[in-house]
């Protein structure tokens, strides 16, 4: 009778499995951009969708995997230019069905979409490896004019802007001699936010790094 009960209960109140973990970012795209290389304008409902799930893709893949980077300060009297290169570990695959636009509206002649994106397992241990007080985390903002190129480069320009001067934000405090190279890996850790700000695509953003190799000048 005992396990007849139990069977009521479980067939009543079945097991609540858990979430799946879950991202969620806002983005935008402007639908008549003031520099356009397509004869798509004003950009469709499709084309701005598409655009919109682009940038999506490619803020969700620094999240989820994140990049390598080498930073070459600049230095005048060495006659080194300044160097940022990013390498993405990883990345979302385009069509990744759980990718998805969950809300979309029109507002200033922009297309602003909610992204929701359905953490894997391994993809949510990848995040949470990175969520530990050893590991620091680094803010800052990057602008880039939006006359610079044709939608949306000058946005992506000042993405990479912002990521270059997070690793230099971090290492200004801990580095009393300038270095000739720094490699390392980052994670955009949080969803970063992109405004219009006097012609600049200016975008705030926060990541976890991890600096793996200094290499210092030779002294002669």
């Amino acid at each position: 009778m005992l396990r007849g009960l139990l069977l009521l209960l479980i067939l009543a109140f079945p097991t609540l499995l858990p979430a799946a973990e879950q991202l969620e970012l806002e983005v935008w795209c402007e639908l008549e951009p003031m520099i356009q290389d397509s004869e798509d304008f004003p950009l469709s409902a499709q084309a701005a969708r598409e655009r919109a799930l682009e940038e999506a893709r490619q803020i969700l893949s620094a999240m989820i995997y994140g990049a390598s980077f080498t930073y070459v300060p600049p230095d005048a009297q060495r006659k080194t230019m300044e160097e940022f290169i990013l390498t993405p570990l990883a990345e979302l695959k385009w069509g990744d069905r759980r990718l998805r636009i969950a809300q979309a509206e029109v507002r200033d002649d922009r297309l602003f979409a909610r992204v929701r994106y359905d953490l894997e397992d391994f993809q949510d241990a990848r995040r949470r490896a990175w969520d530990s007080n050893s590991i620091p985390t680094s803010t800052a903002s990057g602008r880039y004019s939006l006359f610079s190129g044709p939608a949306p480069e000058g946005k992506r320009r000042s993405l990479q802007e912002a990521l270059k001067q997070a690793v230099r934000a971090h290492l200004q405090p801990v580095l009393f001699n300038k270095p000739r190279e720094v490699r390392g890996e980052l994670l955009l850790w949080q969803p970063p936010r992109v405004i219009l700000d006097a012609g600049d695509y200016v975008t705030f953003l926060t990541v976890k790094l991890r600096v793996r190799e200094i290499r210092s000048y030779s002294l002669f």
